[in-house]
């Protein structure tokens, strides 16, 4: 395998029962990310060894991605005792990761939130709510002059998408158990080992389809199965244990001195936190109105690497693109933080992350269409042995790498002496997106579009990462053929006055 030569970069890695999450970032550069195996609870030995495990191939992708050594930190649930923190810092250590820091995972959420251009004011408190695969933990944080503080954080048992998961097996079973006797029957068998494992897991699939849609087919062709679960029908099945998480979060809140007006915003996280019940439930408990990520179950672990990302110079002779510059005139007009009891992610911010509170009966919500499976959202909590100084800076945006855009081809006199044929009056739009703003206009240029109108837009809280000045969107798409006088709009990620066209 060839490595890539080192490269500051710090790793962050949330430890789950079912999926191991893990984040490499260096500054101003995109994250990778990785999702691997969990590591169970229960018995000790399998526990060590899967331990070992995730960690060595934590050091393989490190090496792979960073190229060498690279700082690690390791979100830390509410749950965990001393002795689990030596064990993971043992495992991490002998896997030549070297001795890893750890975060509460409400921290690592907010310096995320922060890192994506959207800070929190000093005093604001941000409400993390993680629902993952075996467990739910609500923390509240607390931004402060030098850092975060985790204000109260604690965890509610075994409530999570397996749970989910089993509640709708029961209810299936019960539903349906007359029309095919043999085949239930078979799935709480003893000789069935595969039988119910697979079952459980369509019903995992079908659960989170139901985050966009209605309703869900759930097949076993195998087993000549084929069922459909409505969203309120997954809704009954689930009331209960979504309740007492609601249950938790307003218990957390009470604890952190810290109400709806106080509160800077909610933010929700693990796979499992994409239930549109959770979403409506958790508005009407605590008067916030939940911000859902598009990736929720990596928010822990990227916030973990950010915290552990190392002060480096920005590579000699790359463009510095202004991120904060372009960031600093949009905060302020949408993060005016608790004024008139505003939250800093209220509906000005609500491009289609923030979740809009539904029941049963209406339109579904629009969640991620790909998704790695519910992993255990590790919420953290204010104790542990955290090492080293956890750090915030937002990664520097570097300039977009040079596209190359293609001549359009045809046969023509000659051309002028700009390469283009002296009687061509259209030809095909080229491909901007992914370019800077200064390479679309150029490229635009040479290939002959002159009315070119260029907008910038800031992103959306939780939205798909783009660069400062970074083109995301083009209108005509491109290879459209069009008049070189007519109108071409590019969209890119920043504001009209960052600078970008300079």
């Amino acid at each position: 395998m060839q490595h890539r030569s080192p490269r500051a970069a710090a790793v962050g890695v949330d430890l789950g029962t079912v999926n191991t999450t893990v984040s490499i970032r260096g500054r101003g550069e995109r994250p990778d990310v990785r999702v691997l195996d969990g590591v169970p609870v229960g018995d000790r030995d399998a526990a060590a060894d899967a331990l070992a495990a995730v960690f060595a191939r934590v050091r393989v992708f490190r090496d792979d991605t960073a190229g060498g050594s690279a700082p690690l930190a390791v979100t830390a649930p509410v749950s965990w005792e001393r002795d689990r923190y030596r064990e993971v810092a043992d495992a991490a250590e002998a896997a030549g990761l070297g001795r890893p820091s750890f975060v509460p995972v409400a921290e690592a959420a907010a310096v995320y939130v922060e890192a994506r251009g959207h800070e929190l004011e000093p005093g604001a408190a941000l409400v993390v709510y993680g629902l993952g695969a075996t467990g739910c933990e609500v923390g509240v944080v607390r931004r402060d002059e030098d850092g975060h503080t985790v204000l109260a954080a604690h965890g509610a048992g075994e409530v999570g998408g397996d749970e989910f998961d089993h509640l709708v097996l029961a209810y299936l079973s019960g539903r349906h158990g007359d029309d095919d006797r043999g085949f239930w029957d078979r799935v709480d068998g003893p000789d069935e080992a595969a039988l119910r494992p697979a079952l459980l897991a369509e019903i995992r699939r079908a659960r989170e389809r139901l985050s966009e849609h209605a309703s869900a087919d759930i097949t076993l062709p195998e087993a000549g199965l084929e069922l459909q679960l409505t969203q309120q029908e997954l809704e009954s099945c689930i009331a209960e244990p979504v309740e007492q998480t609601c249950d938790l979060a307003a218990a957390v809140m009470e604890a952190a001195g810290v109400g709806a007006e106080e509160a800077g915003g909610l933010l929700m996280i693990g796979g499992a936190s994409r239930t549109p019940l959770v979403v409506a439930r958790l508005a009407e408990r605590t008067g916030l109105k939940p911000v859902l990520p598009d990736r929720p179950e990596r928010v822990a672990a990227e916030g973990a690497a950010l915290t552990a990302l190392p002060a480096a110079p920005v590579e000699a002779g790359r463009p510095r693109l202004r991120r904060t510059a372009a960031r600093v005139s949009v905060l302020a007009v949408l993060l005016a933080v608790l004024v008139g009891g505003t939250a800093i992610f209220g509906s000005e911010l609500s491009t289609g992350e923030s979740q809009e509170p539904r029941g049963a009966d209406s339109t579904p919500a629009t969640g991620e269409t790909a998704s790695p499976a519910d992993g255990e959202a590790g919420s953290g909590g204010a104790g542990g042995v955290p090492e080293g100084d956890p750090q915030t800076q937002s990664p520097d945006a570097e300039e977009a790498d040079e596209t190359e855009s293609a001549d359009g081809g045809g046969e023509a006199p000659s051309p002028t002496e700009d390469g283009r044929e002296e009687s061509a009056t259209a030809g095909p739009v080229p491909d901007v997106t992914t370019m800077s703003s200064q390479e679309a206009e150029q490229t635009l240029t040479d290939a002959g579009f002159t009315n070119v109108d260029f907008n910038g837009e800031p992103d959306p809280l939780f939205g798909p990462w783009y660069e400062d000045c970074e083109v995301k969107e083009q209108d005509p798409a491109p290879d459209t053929q069009l008049a070189f006088d007519e109108l071409v709009t590019v969209t890119y990620s920043g504001t009209e006055a960052d600078g970008c066209e300079e």
